[in-house]
């Protein structure tokens, strides 16, 4: 009998060991795919771009490793949860971002990020804590050479296919891989930014191999070392052809840091693997004397970005406004709309609005205010101070070269973050290198860290918590897996919906967007547009009454959800109020609507001319449509006064001296009017449509009998109007 039971006990652990085993392949599976696919993964389908594929990559597999996870307590009986120095930071991080949202300007971009921006919103924060978490409690010493081989590997094919992409041999079929400029990371200067922060990675790799390779399998030593060392060589080759990219101090300091540890031997190396980060150090000392070189002409295009100035004064305005929590996670937009200086609009890219601050401190001060700002800097310091704190206290580990890579990298990542805006992948892997260094230090630290076993097995009460727990999470995982999912295959309709000329096929596309992810007021918008160039081009043809009227009503309604969905966004009340003016030629009353939506504008970005000047278009359009002289010329009194509002914002706008000449001209006074198109072929010295005008005023004013009539219309300027 005891035998028996002692048998079927052993055979109950066997099965409980297999499962549990099964279960941290899974788990270690998912960390090391996260390691190795976000950097590389793409499939160009979404409308949103590689950074928004690799989120809802990094959402996944950070739920299947999060299942596993429990799935192994319940297995087990409980739960180890290893106490870290990040605990109370995370948890007064998510707090201020959870209450920041929802006193946000726009709840629906704080929850999951504004449209193109998922690793800003609070669903990304809590999945980056969830996937912390995960790693935290699931990294061994074995594991961090798994995990970081998936990480070197990743970066090899990143910089091998670029510069294959950078010279003009393109890999794969897709055509949005069939340029130049395209990239796993994104843009050109992100893919410098990654280049430059795997840098001392590759150099541990090349110098260190034999370290992380078993005696086993020390024939692999060799291979690895010329693998890396081709990818090492590829890297600076890419930042030596695009230098104009390049920031060579953060590349140059990240390899001091590894330096000062080879040369002070807290980290052992060979006098001859030392000439390997010697050479590096040496060539990136090289390329950054030479300076604005250019190795190959290379014709690429120059990327824009708010600058560093414009980024702070934003935040200052900010601040005063809301300096607790700001504007919302995920809504720079709003704040750079409603604070940007009038300084701004002297710059080439005044009509552009931006999403993104120069320097994530600027960013998280006006979105997420002090407290946001001050949570994020702890933790980025905490991660430095116990990476750096394990690297000087640690024997001599094997694993410690990892570690300095990582380290090194990681303070390269923060330099770009606060010196620069990153897109989305970027701000992806510095989170991956932020874990992955924190996670190894802790392992690797002398001083074993507390840790708090919630444990099922002492009373029925416990283990049905856990069951809760178990069915919770299971049932989360599954929502959050359907949510995702929908997500993406909107977006795919969306970015085909982009890409067709067909009217019908992009509205039936962005219908099937709007039908899994209603929340999106982009697709809204793209749907408005689209059913009122329909309405247009049915009124020319000359259709049924009915047609154009069903098309109108549409693209307003559409209009209008967008609307709703983030009011307070300046480009979709713009948006709206420009359907209502288009609408005006087919029904009564849409003046008054499209007047009230740019009133609003002129209130959420008050230093931008163009609002004033679509107000000055609708008075014109109210003065057309009067047969009253005295309401005419108040119309156009009207007009005049935005027109000069206009002005005052932005002193060499054309198209507002255009308008104002028109008007001046409309209420018979020639002489101003030629004064106005003077001013306007002043600022806009090439525009032959307003030489002609000033010629045929002049012309006008010195025959006996003007008998010429104003011929031009509104839509000469209409491109400087065009926002971005």
């Amino acid at each position: 009998m005891e035998d028996s039971k002692q048998t079927s006990v052993k055979s109950a652990s066997v099965a409980k060991t297999t499962s549990t085993k099964g279960l941290d392949f899974i788990i270690v599976g998912a960390i090391s795919l996260i390691f190795f696919l976000c950097p590389i993964f793409f499939t160009g389908f979404a409308a949103q771009g590689l950074g928004f594929e690799k989120m809802i990559l990094f959402y996944f597999l950070v739920l299947i490793g999060l299942v596993a996870w429990v799935t192994k307590g319940v297995i087990q009986g409980e739960l180890n949860l290893k106490r870290t120095p990040l605990d109370w930071p995370i948890i007064g991080t998510v707090v201020i971002f959870a209450v920041s949202a929802f006193f946000s300007v726009s709840g629906k971009d704080s929850l999951i990020g504004s449209y193109g921006s998922a690793t800003k919103g609070l669903a990304a924060v809590v999945i980056f804590v969830l996937f912390y978490y995960l790693v935290v409690n699931n990294i061994t010493m074995k594991r961090i050479k798994t995990i970081f081989w998936a990480l070197a590997f990743s970066s090899f094919l990143v910089i091998i296919y670029s510069l294959l992409q950078i010279n003009g041999f393109y890999l794969l079929p897709f055509n949005i891989a069939k340029a130049k400029t395209f990239n796993p990371i994104g843009s050109l200067s992100a893919l410098t930014m990654f280049i430059v922060a795997v840098i001392p990675l590759l150099v541990v790799t090349v110098t260190q191999a034999k370290d992380f390779i078993s005696k086993e399998r020390s024939y692999l030593v060799i291979p690895a070392k010329i693998i890396f060392g081709i990818a090492l060589l590829a890297g600076l080759i890419i930042l030596a052809l695009l230098n104009g990219f390049t920031f060579w101090p953060i590349a140059i300091v990240s390899m001091v840091i590894v330096l000062m540890f080879f040369l002070a031997k807290i980290i052992k190396i060979s006098t001859n693997n030392l000439l390997v980060p010697l050479g590096v150090f040496l060539a990136l000392i090289i390329l950054l004397v030479l300076g604005n070189f250019n190795v190959v002409n290379m014709n690429l295009p120059a990327e824009v970005s708010l600058s560093r100035d414009a980024s702070w004064d934003i935040s200052k305005a900010s601040l005063k406004a809301n300096p607790i929590l700001g504007s919302g996670p995920s809504t720079f937009y709003y704040s750079f709309s409603k604070y940007k200086s009038q300084n701004f609009n002297a710059s080439p890219l005044w009509n552009v609005r931006f999403d993104s601050a120069t320097g994530v401190i600027f960013e998280l001060l006006a979105t997420v205010g002090i407290l946001g700002a001050i949570a994020i800097v702890i933790q980025m310091l905490i991660v430095l101070s116990v990476s750096f704190l394990t690297l000087i206290k640690t024997k001599e580990k094997e694993v410690n070269p990892i570690l300095l890579g990582l380290f090194a990298s990681f303070i390269s990542l923060i330099l770009f973050s606060i010196l620069f805006s990153e897109n989305n992948s970027m701000i992806l892997f510095t989170v991956l290198i932020a874990v992955f260094a924190l996670a190894a230090a802790l392992v690797m630290y002398p001083e074993k860290y507390k840790s708090i076993t919630l444990s099922f097995r002492a009373s029925a009460k416990y283990a049905l918590a856990l069951a809760a727990i178990f069915l919770c999470v299971s049932a989360g995982v599954v929502v959050l897996f359907t949510i995702g999912l929908k997500m993406y295959l909107a977006d795919v309709y969306a970015k085909q919906a982009l890409n067709t000329p067909e009217l019908t096929v992009k509205i039936e596309k962005f219908n099937k967007a709007v039908a899994l992810a209603p929340y999106q007021d982009g697709y809204y918008l793209n749907l408005a547009n689209s059913y009122m160039i329909m309405a247009n081009q049915s009124a020319l043809k000359g259709q049924d009454q009915a047609d154009v009227g069903t098309n109108l009503s549409l693209a307003i309604e559409k209009g209008k959800k967008a609307v709703e969905i983030a009011s307070n966004k300046a480009a979709n009340n713009e948006s709206l109020g420009l359907i209502y003016e288009n609408a005006s030629f087919y029904t009564r009353g849409a003046l008054e609507w499209s007047e009230q939506l740019y009133k609003k504008v002129t209130e959420l970005e008050p230093q931008n001319p163009v609002p004033y000047m679509r107000l000055a278009l609708v008075n014109m359009a109210r003065s057309n449509a009067e047969t009253d002289i005295t309401e005419k010329e108040f119309y156009i009194s009207e007009a005049i006064k935005r027109y000069d509002e206009a002005i005052a914002k932005k002193g060499d706008l054309a198209a507002a001296y255009y308008g104002k000449a028109i008007a001046s001209q409309t209420l018979g006074d020639s002489d101003n009017a030629i004064e106005e198109l003077k001013r306007a072929n002043l600022v806009a010295r090439d525009n032959l449509d307003y030489r002609f005008e000033l010629g045929r005023l002049y012309f006008n004013r010195g025959v006996v009998q003007p008998n010429l009539s104003q011929t031009a219309t509104a839509e000469i300027a209409e491109e400087e109007l065009t926002p971005g």
